[in-house]
């Protein structure tokens, strides 16, 4: 009892808020830190996420991404390329260093209006990162649709179990 599993999948949880360094870089949480490190060695990818966020992945994840969503897609398919096209055409690569930052480029920062501070949010495989106004902009749409949007999401489920 009380043994940890080693096994366990690490996933990131929570929300915090920091300020960007007057360089433009991003101190992590220590505890998405700590995932970034086991999972791959501190190297990570930023990219252009949904809905005018920034998404972090450790870089062994964003390979898995990379692999079953991008390179999948049918490259003679414009929507496809756009899609893929979205994720690689802005993108850095970079490796936390020793106090735990990553530098955010400013051409992501734009897209994603960020300007000085941040919300940073655990997303499960992933971390999105928001302008506060962004995020509070995102969080009432939520808040607006979340029946509806279960609802349908219910119905797909349904629709791939073959459930009707």
């Amino acid at each position: 009892m009380g043994k940890k599993v080693e096994n366990r999948r690490m996933r990131f949880r929570g929300q915090f808020t920091r300020t960007l360094d007057h360089k433009g870089r991003l101190a992590i949480p220590a505890k998405f830190r700590h995932i970034l490190e086991a999972t791959a060695g501190g190297e990570v990818v930023v990219t252009r996420g949904h809905d005018r966020s920034l998404e972090i992945y450790p870089l062994t994840t964003w390979e898995e991404f990379e692999e079953k969503e991008l390179l999948s897609l049918p490259y003679s398919k414009l929507q496809a390329r756009r899609f893929r096209r979205h994720y690689i055409f802005q993108i850095k690569e970079d490796k936390l260093d020793q106090q735990g930052r990553i530098l955010i480029p400013d051409f992501l920062l734009e897209y994603a209006g960020i300007e000085k501070e941040v919300v940073i949010v655990g997303e499960i495989d992933k971390i999105t990162l928001w302008s506060p106004e962004e995020y509070d902009r995102f969080q009432l749409l939520i808040r607006e649709n979340f029946e509806r949007d279960s609802e349908e999401i219910e119905s797909i489920r349904r629709s791939n179990e073959g459930i009707r």
